[in-house]
């Protein structure tokens, strides 16, 4: 009998040795996936793609007044122009493509979203949305990205999970998912806060809106749309909007992506370009842009687009 408990001891503690064994493996293989923001809260990584800074000093680079730009080349990573791309600064409403990336994690493009009181007095940039309608994310989408709704991106906010703070809370973990180092948001909108604003960088931007490019890419099909109509439904008045990117119909290749604008942020953009080429197997150059603080978003985007797809040999 002795023998036997001594047996079933030792049997047993070979078990747990084996499962702590087990645990250490898993939590090192599990190490190399980590973010590398902030490690010791062993966020889970899930972006392998990041800007290449390789860039010699170019005294043909355009000169601009925005406070930080990057221009980026979506396929090989490869930074084709920038400007104090790690610098925190304030960026508007291009807080909305977190919000975007969020909603779109949760909910199908078919899931119907209604609107509080809340969301429908949101100023100043808005669908017009009224209070008790209900609209499908895809449409809710049509509003963000042409006219940079805030009463829509506080529809998704609320929606989305059912708790406003909890979306904003998982805006901020999807940052540190992604390797955004110096990124923080503090609403879906992107609008000024009394004591606290959202910022972020060039840098951090760049691969939240190649991550949802690459994973979304209905999306960049919403972005490129210069109008939509919605017509009126049971659930919903009628919507006309038209797209505030004046480059989708003045650049040759511009297909979106996301314009800003606060006092304290100034004129922000990302803009999302394509144009043939044959360095590609598929045939296509595809660039990045992200300008904040700009005091003339649209030239200077303008001039950068035309110096980084010079760059790529288009």
């Amino acid at each position: 009998m002795k023998k036997m408990k001594k047996l079933t001891f030792l049997l047993t503690l070979l078990i747990i040795l084996a499962v702590i064994l087990l645990i250490t493996l898993t939590s090192d293989q599990k190490l190399i996936l980590i973010s590398p923001l902030l490690k010791n809260e062993r966020v889970l990584g899930i972006n392998l793609w990041f800007p290449q800074q390789n860039l010699e000093n170019d005294n043909t680079a355009p000169q601009i007044s925005a406070k930080a730009a990057l221009f980026v080349n979506t396929h090989q990573g490869q930074v084709l122009f920038e400007k104090n791309i790690h610098e925190k600064l304030p960026i508007a409403s291009l807080v909305k493509v977190m919000t975007v990336l969020i909603a779109l994690e949760h909910k199908g493009m078919n899931d119907e979203f209604q609107v509080s009181q809340k969301a429908a007095d949101m100023e100043p940039d808005k669908m017009l949305l009224i209070a008790g309608e209900r609209l499908s994310l895809k449409e809710l989408l049509y509003g963000i990205f042409l006219v940079s709704a805030n009463d829509a991106a506080e529809v998704l906010a609320e929606g989305t999970t059912g708790d406003r703070e909890e979306f904003i809370q998982l805006m901020n973990a999807k940052a540190k998912q992604l390797g955004m180092q110096n990124t923080y948001f503090v609403n879906p909108t992107g609008l000024d806060e009394d004591s606290n604003n959202s910022y972020s960088t060039t840098y951090d931007l760049a691969v939240l809106t190649r991550f949802l490019i690459k994973n979304y890419p209905e999306v960049v099909e919403i972005s490129r749309t210069p109008h939509i109509y919605l017509p009126i439904t049971p659930s919903h008045q009628d919507y006309d909007m038209y797209s505030g990117i004046n480059l989708l119909t003045t650049y040759e290749g511009v297909v979106g992506f996301k314009t800003g604008y606060t006092p304290e942020a100034g004129l922000t953009l990302i803009t999302l370009a394509q144009k043939d080429g044959h360095d590609l197997p598929a045939g296509r150059q595809e660039v990045i842009g992200i300008l904040l603080g700009s005091q003339d978003r649209r030239d200077e985007a303008r001039e950068l687009l035309d110096y980084s797809f010079n760059k790529l040999g288009i």
